[in-house]
């Protein structure tokens, strides 16, 4: 679907992304009111999740565009994306009761049971996070811009063994999509990591470089 919005700047609207032209050029728009769905789908596996799990994976999640430029409330542009989910400790509970979650999830909060002396000390009064990302232009992903509730992390809270670190230089996924023998089997980047532990409630900041998201934290 194609819109004209104003004298330079239309969009066009298909499936899986939403377009805009201005009189400078083209350029990739997220709409804040699709936000709900696109933290959904990235953050885990709807196919793999019950209801339960998917409205409690929902609240704990919020979305950065990192370099995105704001048009009277459309994200144009951005070099890439950061999803934050919140594994808190009482999602435990409900993982004893139901596993119809997605991997990564059930990851993530197996730190908490995890008793080598390294990731117990590194565990205690602290908090799980899952960081799901992926690059729309080339970035060189830096695990030290991202700031949560004040704290600034280091590698030395990321808990993801580092085989599995993805970090620095991240081509851009429409590139890694002409490499792949097979598009449908990409996935973004993930990285689980540990901050100190959140307030009970209120509003709290995340961010990466520049950019900051203000987010509510659910009820536990």
């Amino acid at each position: 679907m194609f819109k004209k919005i104003k004298k330079n700047l239309c969009i066009f609207v298909c499936r899986d992304s939403i377009m805009c032209y201005t009189k400078f050029k083209w350029a990739l728009v997220l709409i804040p009111v699709f936000l709900a769905s696109i933290i959904h789908a990235e953050t885990a596996n709807a196919a793999l999740m019950s209801g339960n799990w998917s409205k409690l994976i929902e609240k704990r999640s919020c979305v950065i565009y990192t370099e995105a430029i704001d048009i009277g409330g459309l994200l144009v542009g951005g070099r890439g994306k950061i999803v934050f989910t919140w594994l808190d400790r009482g999602l435990m509970k409900t993982l004893d009761k139901n596993r119809e979650v997605d991997e990564s999830i059930i990851n993530g909060l197996a730190y908490y049971y995890n008793k080598k002396p390294e990731i117990a000390k590194l565990i205690k009064s602290r908090d799980v996070f899952l960081l799901t990302y992926q690059a729309i232009k080339r970035w060189d992903f830096k695990i030290e811009e991202i700031v949560i509730n004040g704290y600034r992390l280091t590698m030395d809270d990321i808990l993801t063994p580092p085989f599995y670190r993805v970090l620095g230089e991240i081509a851009p996924f429409n590139e890694r999509a002409r490499l792949a023998e097979d598009e449908d089997e990409l996935e973004d980047y993930e990285l689980h990591v540990v901050v100190p532990s959140l307030p009970k409630s209120g509003k709290i900041k995340l961010s990466y470089g520049e950019d900051m998201v203000e987010w509510e934290i659910p009820k536990r």
